[in-house]
């Protein structure tokens, strides 16, 4: 996570910090339900009062003012920025509709190796091997630009893995008495949603956008975008 001290209240509800009013609520209603005590366990508790905490501050007009305030300012201070997750020498992209990058199988440096990274993934879709206290992390891409691309907008598209059950195996693994060929016995399928980001022009160098995925199903990651610029 983010080397700062103080919460960030906007990625404990899963929103953009320009969320209104609605959105919020929205977005409070959704992440109390999924996890109250009473549904998700004693374990949930913890994260649980992060939410109520969370939307008794942004909820309220005066305290949201001063939270984002105190929030620019020490994100200013946090140095070194961290190590991104995933990177590779230059993205190439196209301002209107570009080809998506996968983020598990189109970047040449991924950070933690491979193997732990898909099993957090896949864990928002089954709900198994959970560990206890398992919170929010951020999704580090490094995303490099020339100073023309820099230039104007840009519009950078993610491929973002997502898993749903083998509709052939019902989630089993096995079709009658023998391994589902379609799902290869994992009683899951892989797919991939698109996350498109637009980055706005003349985008300063280190600059960093994050982007909540929580839309998709995914509640232990959301992707944070580091802007580079080469010279």
């Amino acid at each position: 996570m983010h080397p700062m001290s103080r919460k960030d209240y906007y990625l404990v509800l899963g929103v953009p910090r320009e969320e209104s009013f609605g959105g919020l609520q929205a977005a409070f209603r959704e992440s109390a339900k999924r996890y109250h005590p009473d549904r998700a366990g004693p374990g949930a508790t913890r994260k649980f009062q992060d939410i109520q905490e969370a939307y008794g501050i942004l909820s309220n007009p005066g305290r949201r003012r001063l939270y984002n305030r105190e929030l620019e300012q020490e994100e200013i201070s946090v140095h070194p920025r961290p190590e991104p997750m995933f990177s590779r020498p230059q993205f190439r992209s196209e301002p209107l509709m570009p080809e998506p990058m996968s983020m598990l199988h189109g970047f040449e440096t991924i950070h933690p190796s491979f193997e732990p990274l898909f099993e957090r993934f896949v864990r928002n879709f089954t709900g198994k091997n959970i560990p206890k206290g398992e919170r929010l992390e951020d999704l580090n891409v490094e995303v490099i630009f020339s100073p023309e691309e820099a230039g104007r907008a840009v519009t950078v598209a993610l491929g973002v893995p997502v898993f749903y059950t083998c509709r052939q195996c019902g989630g089993s693994g096995r079709d009658w008495l023998f391994p589902c060929v379609n799902c290869h016995a994992q009683g899951i399928i892989e797919e991939e949603e698109t996350v498109r980001v637009c980055i706005p022009p003349m985008v300063p160098d280190r600059t960093i956008i994050e982007v909540p995925i929580h839309g998709l199903g995914i509640h232990n990651f959301y992707l944070c975008l580091h802007i580079r610029i080469s010279r």
